[in-house]
This record gives structure tokens, sequence and C-alpha cells, in this order.
């Protein structure tokens, strides 16, 4: 028998008889859904099984013996054919699944999966046997998904036109979806919610929402706890800044499969209106029931004010189980589950009725056996006439089957929503209206009461004119065969996608507004060409990649830049293609744009790269990511500009920007400005604004007129329209007090078309100022000049040339003032004055300095001073010379020199005599005062009183007189054995000097104070010595009192006054030019001891620094020493 290629004979059914393995083989093949057959080697019916008889509708008679292309197709044939050989070849058992159409005896064609395996025996081909399934419904059910699919849109913007808040959470209870609604009535973000667990969700914000916050949280968190039941129930919004208040009907339940399969669908319903009518009609029955206790369907009882039982009706005892006798006096919490109790709800439902009158719940409730049933409870508060409470009515009422059956609705509805989201409406075989839903009143722009009845025609006669739409009816009603069309009709003005369904009644056409698909394929197309225009542009380098920056293609113009073909470049990564040289600097950039581009990114870039004959450009351009329909990056577009000229003349440009608004903020002096053609100013800088009660930033951006006052302001308007009409003007003006010249100047283009203007402002002030000053000076000179005594003033140019000359020796000791001007100076005066006179006088024309030099001339004496003439820019013009006769102040100095030099030598001679005086002198003083100290030493006790008083006169006597040897001597070297001058710290000095006198100022308790002291330029140590003997006086005259002395200073031009004031006995003023000669004392040794030559070595040491000391005192009131030292500025 024939058998498999790959497996014995008894490979399935193992060791059985032959007759036995038959009998199996027919029973499988009779109990096999899939159609069975078996064709001969030229494929003709051997055997059929009963499924592929039902599926063809053909009888088996009818196929033994027939050829396959009676049901299969001449191209399928073959494909199954040219597959034996090979499989022969490979010795497979079996040929690859087909999937291939049936041809059924009606006509009708069936899409079918089809196995075939070959029957070999010998390693002969006998034939095949094949196994066909039809997948008609695994077709439909992947058409059904695909339309599903693109529904989804349309069922989003279904949910949201209702009036019901969805929120789809995921399996961990993380909010994946949720609608506007939701937005709407929680005053809740809808972007801010998505991703986030709705748990916290619940607790940190959403619960606050609800009149009874805390029973809304506990029953929606329990449906997370334990998502395996459907929860129902009816929750108040409170009103708030951003929401209404209304009333919320819950709904949840487990979502079983799909995407969110194991989260949960939650549904929010707005049942504010029904429930303002139930409110109203739960009163009139609390009143109606509160009177009739015999009704069976509601179980109608009283409690007392404390919530137990003091009524009960037969309704009650049918619903909850309890009989009259066992419940009444029982609270009434019994009725409710454990949870609601130690939730504490029936107290807060007996609250809220106290405090509105009456309270609505529904909830489980529990009967006497234990069972739960679902409640529509109200609780009603009874009062008297006068307001008392007397208790409360409560109605329940079992909706349990209610409950069931809205559930079993809104299962529905969710089915039919997921059915229906596009336009639907349905014409009678009159092509009446006979059903519009309301996608299609909202299309159609009419109600549906509007429409029923009328022929479709009749309302859109505009359609019965397009051949399209009006072909598309008549041939489905004509043929009952489904047809569509797409077409923009412009009575309603979109797009039209329609399909019509026939059946005996009528058509049902099924539309949607497409516009938006139009347009997205429209803009494709125009994306398209331009895409085309931009690839074929030679003037943009253009690349397209794939996502992963493989090179699809590269447009010619970039393929210019680098030395490769087109070949060379496709499907490598864009990175590394030759435009990015070896640098991994730029290739790492290049890859990381493509990547951010590839994740939707918009990526401008610019790189600096080199060809391959070394020059150097310069590509600016962006990364554009291409993206489908659904958003996703399908390529990306590369597009580029050599932008290398571009860049120079940009970086020209800064740079020129740059120099001129420098060169604008530090113009000296003045202001620059430019304006445009609406005379408002665009540029404003200069340092002339600081002059200005106003910034750069108050003139900037600004019209003229609303810059400067009225008369500036107008002249400025004027200037700037000549300006803008191609003419240069310059105004002078008077602002601020200051007088300015302003010059207003055209800007053009290269074209030379004027476009902007500019203005130069300076600040002329100090310059009128220099002229009228110069002249005045001028005539003053001249008056000078002229009558200038004992010499001559000239002008010369820079050629020695006179240009000028006056004075009253003019024609007399000098030249005359016609030989000298237009003269040069060389060729008036002899060679050995010349000498003298031109290196000053080219020093004042060429360098601007001033000088003076000595010469000889006609047997005088002169004295030539040369300077340099300015003008008002400071340039210099000329030279200015003075020549004055010194020929008598010459003889005059010279004598005077003489004498100084005999004085000098007199005053070393008189020094050189006090030093051997004080030397000589120092000895014999030396003698008796040893010989003194030696009598007092042997003689002492031989000594009487008056022995020893002479002895003592003579010893101090010794001593005054060295001390006043010492002095002299000091005295007599203040000018030779001084140390140089350099600068002193004053404050340094006197704290050295107050350390000095430590002993003095502690013994006497005296107070020195002290303003800042300057620097001075001097001899440190001797005006140590000034201040020593000053402050020593000062504490020794002080009095009986404990000396008080301050030292002060105070600048008087280039020297500073230094002050001793103290608070002593002061000074006799007719005795006052005494004190500062050599051994003058005012005192006796007995009141005051000292030599009398402090004060003149003081004053000899200030005379040395070029100064002066002089005092000023009042006997009792103190005395003040003041002296003058040089500032180490001057």
């Amino acid at each position: 028998m024939s058998t498999r290629a790959d497996a014995p004979a008894d490979a399935f059914w193992g060791d059985v008889e032959d007759d036995v393995a038959l009998q199996r083989y027919r029973t499988l093949v009779s109990t096999i859904d899939d159609g069975i057959y078996q064709l001969d080697a030229n494929g003709h019916f051997v055997a059929v099984n009963e499924t592929i008889v039902e599926l063809t509708g053909y009888a088996r008679d009818d196929l033994i013996g027939e050829h396959v292309s009676l049901l299969i197709d001449d191209d399928d044939i073959a494909r199954i054919t040219d597959r034996i050989p090979s499989a022969l070849e490979s010795e497979a058992a079996d040929i690859e699944t087909l999937e291939l159409t049936i041809e059924t005896a009606e006509g009708e064609r069936i899409p079918c999966e089809l196995r075939i395996n070959m029957l070999v025996e010998d390693g002969s081909f006998q034939g095949t046997i094949g196994v066909a399934r039809d997948v008609s419904e695994k077709r439909r059910r992947q058409e059904s998904l695909a339309s599903a699919q693109a529904s989804y849109e349309s069922i989003t913007d279904v949910l949201d036109e209702a009036n019901i808040g969805v929120v789809v959470l995921d399996d961990e209870f993380q909010i994946a979806w949720t609608d506007e609604k939701i937005a709407e009535y929680l005053g809740l973000d809808r972007d801010a919610l998505v991703g986030r667990d709705k748990r916290r969700v619940v607790n940190e914000t959403m619960k606050h929402r609800f009149a009874d916050p805390e029973r809304f949280a506990e029953t929606v968190l329990a449906t997370y706890d334990d998502n395996s039941y459907t929860e129902r129930f009816e929750c108040r919004v409170t009103a708030d800044d951003g929401r209404d208040g209304r009333w919320l009907e819950h709904y949840s339940r487990p979502i079983e499969s799909g995407q969110y399969g194991g989260g949960r669908i939650e549904l929010y319903y707005d049942i504010t209106d029904r429930k303002v009518t139930e409110d109203a009609r739960k009163e009139t029955e609390a009143e109606f029931h509160s009177l009739v206790d015999a009704v069976e369907e509601y179980a109608i009882f009283r409690l007392d004010r404390d919530g137990r039982v003091i009524s009960w009706n037969q309704g009650a005892r049918e619903i909850k189980g309890y009989d009259r006798e066992e419940i009444l006096g029982e609270h009434f919490s019994t009725f409710y589950t454990e949870e609601d109790r130690a939730a504490d709800v029936p107290a807060h439902n007996l609250e809220r009725a106290l405090e509105n009158g009456s309270a609505e719940d529904e909830g489980w409730r529990v009967r006497k056996d234990g069972t739960r049933f679902w409640a529509n409870v109200t609780i009603t508060a009874i009062r008297d006439v006068d307001g008392t409470h007397r208790g409360y009515l409560k109605v329940t009422r079992d909706m349990t089957d209610r409950r069931e059956r809205e559930r079993e609705l809104e299962s529905e509805l969710q089915r039919i929503l997921g059915r229906i989201s596009d336009a639907f409406y349905a014409v009678d075989e009159e092509f009446r209206f006979t059903h519009v839903n309301e996608r299609a009143e909202e299309l159609l722009q009419q109600s549906e009461e509007e429409l029923l009845g009328k022929s479709i025609w009749e309302v859109f006669p505009s359609a019965a004119e397009i051949e399209e739409v009006s072909d598309a009816f008549r041939t489905a009603m004509e043929s009952q065969e489904p047809t569509s069309y797409e077409l923009y009709y412009e009575t309603l003005e979109f797009w039209v996608e329609a399909n019509l369904y026939p059946s005996e009644t009528g058509i049902s056409v099924y539309f949607r507004d497409v516009t938006d698909r139009k347009e997205r394929e429209q803009e494709l197309r125009r994306t398209e060409r331009r895409f085309e225009a931009i690839f074929n542009d030679p003037n943009i380098l253009v690349g397209l990649l794939d996502p992963d920056g493989t090179v699809l293609d590269i447009n010619g113009t970039a393929m210019e830049y680098v030395d490769a073909d087109l070949d060379d470049v496709t499907g490598k990564p864009f990175w590394e293609t030759p435009w990015w040289g070896g640098g991994d600097g730029v290739q790492a950039d290049v890859k990381r744009w493509t990547e951010r581009a590839a994740s939707g990114e918009y990526v401008e870039f610019e790189a600096d790269l080199t060809q391959p004959n070394g020059e150097a450009y310069t590509l600016e351009g962006v990364f554009r990511p291409v993206t489908n329909e659904e958003g996703e990056v399908v390529s990306l577009v590369v597009s580029d500009r050599d932008v290398t000229e571009r860049k120079r003349r940009e970086r020209q440009l800064r740079e020129s920007e740059q120099r001129h608004r420098t060169l604008a903020e530090n113009f000296p002096n003045g202001i620059v400005t430019m304006f445009d053609d609406d005379l408002q100013y665009t540029l404003a800088a200069g340092r002339g604004f600081e002059d200005l009660p106003m910034s750069p930033a108050d003139v900037e951006g600004h019209p003229v007129q609303d810059v400067w006052p009225d008369p500036v302001s107008d002249a400025l308007e004027s200037a700037f329209h000549d300006a803008l009409e191609g003419e240069t003007s310059a105004i002078d003006l008077q602002y601020a007090g200051r007088e300015w010249v302003v010059r207003v100047v055209p800007i053009s283009d290269d074209d030379g078309d004027v476009f902007a203007g500019m203005t130069i402002a300076q600040d002329i002030t100090d310059r009128k100022a220099r002229e009228r000053a110069l002249e005045e000076s001028e005539r003053r000179y001249r008056t000078l000049a002229e009558n200038f005594p004992n010499g001559a003033v000239g002008v010369y140019d820079s050629d020695l040339r006179y240009t000028l000359a006056r004075g009253a020796l003019m024609g007399e000791q000098l030249p005359s003032a016609d030989r000298l001007e237009g003269s040069r100076m060389p060729d008036v005066f002899p060679e050995e004055t010349v000498s003298d006179l031109e290196p000053v006088f080219r020093g004042a024309i060429d360098d601007g300095e001033t000088d003076s030099v000595t010469t000889e001339f006609d047997g005088r004496i002169w004295r030539v001073w040369a300077a340099p003439l300015r003008d008002a820019d400071g340039e210099i013009f000329a030279g200015l010379s003075f020549a004055q006769d010194i020929t008598e102040q010459a003889e005059r100095k010279r004598k005077l020199e003489e004498v100084i030099e005999k004085l000098e030598a007199s005053n070393e001679r008189l020094e050189q005599f006090a030093y051997a005086a004080s030397h000589d002198l120092q000895e014999p003083l030396r003698m008796v005062s040893s010989y003194l100290q030696l009598i007092e030493a042997r003689y002492a006790d031989e000594l009487d009183e008056d022995g020893e008083e002479f002895l003592e006169y003579a010893v101090n006597g010794a001593d005054r007189m060295r001390e006043m040897i010492d002095g002299l001597l000091e005295y007599s070297r203040i000018e030779t054995r001084g140390d140089p001058f350099e600068p002193v710290d004053l404050d340094a000095l006197l704290a050295d000097v107050r350390s000095d006198l430590r002993m003095q100022i502690e013994e006497s308790d005296a107070e020195i104070t002290s303003t800042d002291l300057p620097r001075v330029e001097g001899d440190d140590s001797q005006l140590r010595q000034v201040f020593q003997n000053l402050l020593s006086n000062a504490i020794e005259y002080s009095g009986d009192e404990p000396p008080r002395i301050h030292v002060g200073a105070e600048r008087d031009g280039q020297q500073w006054i230094i002050s001793v004031r103290d608070e002593g006995i002061g000074i006799d003023p007719d005795v006052e030019d005494r004190i500062f000669e050599v051994f003058e004392r005012l005192h006796s040794q007995a009141e005051h001891q000292g030599t009398g030559i402090g004060l003149a070595l003081c004053e000899r040491i200030v005379e040395r620094h070029d100064g002066e000391i002089w005092v000023d005192s009042e006997p009792g009131e103190g005395t003040t020493f003041s002296f003058t030292l040089p500032a180490v500025d001057s």
C-alpha cells in the first residue's frame, strides 16, 4: 500500500492488522473537521471525505475522477506541481502549506489553507493526499481586528462626546487612559492623571471632590483589592472653583482580556437630572408609604431617633425575612454588611437624612438567613409640625434583578459602541430616510426628525447630479451588491467615504468624514513633490536615510563634495561616509544627530569639513524625521547647504559691526546714532552721553520727536529727512547747557539706495570756549607782544620763519619787525646765536617741548624761551618765542654767586671753628668737672652748707656749659650733616618720639592726641628732633595741670602745616620774636632747665626743609607752634 515517504505504514497505529488500521483511518477521516482528498499522479480525484463534499457543494460522484482544476485555479495548480520534483529529490514527505481559493459548485470562492502529502510507493510518485481547511472565519476575525483598531479613534471621540467619564486601569491599577469628561466632572488635569497609581490619586485628590470622601475611597479601593466583581454606586461631587456640583453614578468592572487584561474600567455617568427627579418622587413616596403598612414590594418601617426599629410592614418581612416580633427594638444596622457597619455607614446615613431631610443609598444588605441582596434605601427624617425630630422612615427596595439587567444592558451598550463608530443611515427602496444615527445627524447637519420620510435626492439635490453618487445607489439597489464611493461633497464641505449595503427593503449606508485623511494624503503628495524638488536642487546637499542611519540615497550635489560614487556610500552608516572625514569627533556628532532624529527630533547642525582637494568648507542643515500616520519615524532626510561664503561674510559683518559699535561706544567727546526711514533711532552710543541727562537706552528704539525737546527735535527731523533724500548736512545745537555740532549723513546699500541715516554729534562746548578764550588771549598777547618790556615776542612756523614779531626793543637792540617777519631765524642772527636758538625752536614746534636758552647777541645777554602753539584740537601749528635782555640780571647774578661762594667758604670755616672750639672747650670743662667731683668726694664732710651749695653751682654750670657747646655744634651742622630727603610718615615718627619721651610723659601724666598725620619730604632724624623738642617743651611748660597736647596737620597747597598745641603757661607776645634765637631763655634754670638752643635748632631744621616756623600764644591759655613741610606729591 502507499505510505508517507518518511514513516512506515504502521508508525501511527502501531502493530495492528491492516483491516483494523484501515477501519481506524476511515474513522479518523470521517471524524475530523478538515476536508481530506486523494489525487492520483495525474491530479484526478480518487477519494474525498464528507467535509470536502459540504465545502465544495459537489456530490461525491461528481468529484471522483474529475481533475482538481474543477476546484482550484490553474496558477495554484502550477504552484503545487512546481514543488513536487524538489520534494521528491529531498525525500520530503509533504509540500509546504499553501493558501489558495477553492471555487464551489455555486461559484462562491472560499479561502482555504491546503497541506499536501505525497504518496510514494517503491520510490515511484503515485499521487497526493491533501488536507483543506476553510479559513474564511479566520480572515474575518483578522479583518474585524483591523477594523476594531481603526475604529479606536472614533470610539474615543464618541466617549468624549457622551456624558460619560471613562478611566482605564492596567493590571497594576495605574491609569492607562481617561477621557475629557473626568477632567470636567472632577476638576482634574487629564494629562497629569495618565501613568499615576489610581490608589494614590483616589486618596490624595479624587476623594476630596465628593461629599462623602471616605465612602467613595473605601468603595473604589475595595475593587482594586478584589478585582473580581462589578461595582456600582452613586456619589455626589461638591462644587468648587473649576467644577460644578453634580451626582455621578460609578460603574466599574474588571477587564477580562486584551492589552489591559487584569485591569479595570470605570465609568462615571452624570445622573444629576435623574437624582433631582428621584428625590422629588421619593419624598412623595415617603409620605404615601408612611400611611401604608401592607405593601409587599417595599420594606417600609420606622426607626426611632436612635435608629431602632419601631414598625414593620409586610414588604419588610418578605424582603428581609424577619417577623415583626423578632425585629422590633433591634438596631437597623442589623441589615447592613459587616464592612458597612465597620465603616459606620448606618450612623452616617442617619446623619445625612437628619441633615438633608432624607438620604438615599444603594448597596448590599443582609437578610435574616445571611443572604445578600442589592437594595435601594431611602431614609427620611420625620419631624413634627414644630420641627421636632421624632425618628426616621426607611423604605427599602430589592434591586437585585434590576441591577443585573442594568449590568447586562451596560455590557450590550459596550458591544454596540465597539461595533458602530461610523455615521449610519438607512433608506427604503424609494430612497427615503428610514433611520439616522447621531453621528449621521452631525455630519448631515440635520436631525433624524427632519430627515425621516424624505428622499435623499430631495434633501440633497446636488447629490443626484453627482454621477458617482447616483450610480452607487442605483447599482446597489439593482444588483443587490455592496458599492462604495469617495469624493468631496461641496454641500457639506467635507470628503465623504461611503459604503452602501443593499437589502430587500432598502440600503444601509455607512459613511464617515475622511477630510483629515485626504488632507494628509494631499499633504503627503505635496511633500513628495517638495522633496523631489529639494532633492534635485543643485544648491542643496540632500541625503535619505533609514531610521538606523543607513544611507538609502544621496543627491548629485552632495556627491560632488566627496571622491566616491553613490554605490560606495549606499547601505553604509551615514556617519562613516566620506563627507565626515576620519575624525572621531565629527563622526560621533553625526551619529548622535542621527539617533536624535530617529527618536522624532528635528535636529539642526553645523559642521566644518574638508574636501578631498584640501579645501575647507562649512555645512549647515537639518536632520528631519519622516513619520507615518501612526507617528512612527520611517526615514530621515538630511538637507544642508554649503554656507562657507555666507559664514565668511557673517564673520566679516560681525567684525565690522563690532568695530563700528566699539567705535561708536568709545566715540570721544561725542555721540553716534543711526536712524531708519521712520526717523526712529536704531543705534545710540558714545561717551558724550556722560554729559547728558539720558542714557543710550533712552534714545535707542525711540523716534527723534520723542527723545529731544522741540527746538532740537525740529532741527534734527529736518536734517534727517534731508539725509534720507541723500543729502549731507551739519547743524549747531545747544542742549543740556552744552554746545554741539551734529553732522547728518545718509547710509546707502550696495545699489546706492539710501535706507538709513547716521549722525555724529560732537560736544564743542570746550572748543568754543577755547576759541573764545584764544581770541581773547590773542588780543591780550598781541597787546603784550607789542608792549613786551625789555625784549620781544615772535611767532614762527615749522621752517623757523617768523610770521609775527613785536616788542619794545624791536629796531633798537634787536632787528626790526619788518626785518624779522617773513625771514627765517637762521638768516637773521649770527651763527653762534643760531646754534643756541635752533635746538629750543625745533624742540617746541617739532616735539611740543617748552625750553629756554641763554645766548649773546650784539654785545648783550639774552634769555630766549620757545613754546609750542596749539589749535583747538591740540595740534601744534606754530612756535612762540620770547627774548628778554638779561644783561643787568646776569651781572647781578654773577655778583650774587660770588657772594654766595664767599658765604659758603665762611660758613665752612665757621663750622670748622665751632667744631674746634667745642672740642678745645670740652677738655678744660671735663677737667673742671672732674676736679669738682674730686673735691666733692674728698672734702664733702669738711664743707659747710654754703660750700656744698657753691660746689653744686659750679658742677651745674660746667654741665650746662657742655650742653651749650654740644647744642652749638649741632646747630652748626644742620645744613652739612643732615640726611638726604625722602618720604617720611609723620604718624610713625610721632609714635617713635612718644616712645622716646615715655618716662617724661608718665611722670607728668601727659596726654598727647593727634589727627591722621601726612607723609612729607624730609630728613627723618632731623624732623624727629623737631617733634621731640616741641613735645618736650610742651610738657615742661604745662604749668600745674597735667599736660594736654594735640598734634594736627592741615594741607596748604604743596605743603603741610604741622601744629603742636598745648594748654600750658603760654608766652608773652612781647618776647615771641626772641624764642627762636640761640641761647635765648625766657625762664631761669631754677624755674625750667634747658640750654636755650632747642627752638633755634627747630627753626634751622624747618628752614632746611624750605619751611617756616612760628608761634601763637596767650599767657595762661597755652601755646601753638606751627611749621610747614613739603608734601610728598609736591
